[in-house]
C-alpha cells in the first residue's frame, strides 16, 4: 500500500515536471509570437494611424495574458511617467532581455521613418528567435510532457 502512494506521488512529480517544461517552451513561443504581432501592429499604427505610442500599446496589451502583455502594460505606464522599462524573466537568455528592452527603449524616439526602419530591423532580429521557440515548442516540449507522464508511469510500475 505504502509502495503505491510513493508510486503515485512519483508520477505526479515527473509528470509535472514534465508539464513544466513543457509550459516553459509555450511561454516563449507565445511572447515571440505576440512580440511579431506587436511590432508589426506597431508598424500599422505609426504609418497609418498615427496613434501615440502609449495608446497603441495599451490597445494591444488590453484584456491579453502572458508575460509580453504584462511587460507592455508595465512599458506604457513607464513611457507616461518617464522610466526605463526594466524586464526579467528566467525564461529567456540574457541576450534574448537586452534585446527586448533595447527595442522597447528605442521606441518613441525617432521620427516616422526611421522607427518605421527599425521596427522592420527589429522584427528580422526577432523572427529567427520566434522561429526556434516555435519549434522547440511543438519538439522538445510536447516530448516533455509526454516523457514526464511515461516516466511516471514506468516508476510506478517499477514500484508495484
Amino acid at each position: 500500500m505504502s509502495s503505491l502512494i510513493v508510486g503515485a506521488a512519483l508520477f505526479v512529480c515527473s509528470a509535472y515536471v514534465g508539464f513544466g517544461i513543457c509550459d516553459l517552451y509555450k511561454r516563449r513561443s507565445a511572447f515571440f509570437d505576440a512580440l511579431i504581432e506587436y511590432l508589426d501592429s506597431l508598424e500599422r499604427g505609426i504609418s497609418y494611424a498615427k496613434t501615440p505610442l502609449p495608446k497603441l500599446t495599451e490597445d494591444f496589451a488590453a484584456d491579453k495574458k502572458g508575460e509580453l502583455f504584462a511587460l507592455l502594460r508595465k512599458f506604457a505606464g513607464d513611457i507616461r511617467a518617464g522610466q526605463k522599462t526594466e524586464f526579467k524573466s528566467p525564461i529567456f537568455s540574457a541576450y534574448e532581455r537586452r534585446r527586448v528592452v533595447e527595442m522597447l527603449d528605442s521606441l518613441g524616439k525617432y521620427d516616422t521613418d526611421t522607427q518605421l526602419t527599425e521596427l522592420r530591423r527589429y522584427r528580422a532580429l526577432f523572427a529567427p528567435t520566434r522561429e526556434i521557440a516555435v519549434k522547440k515548442y511543438s519538439t522538445t516540449g510536447k516530448l516533455a510532457a509526454k516523457l514526464g507522464v511515461l516516466v511516471g508511469i514506468a516508476v510506478m510500475l517499477a514500484l508495484a
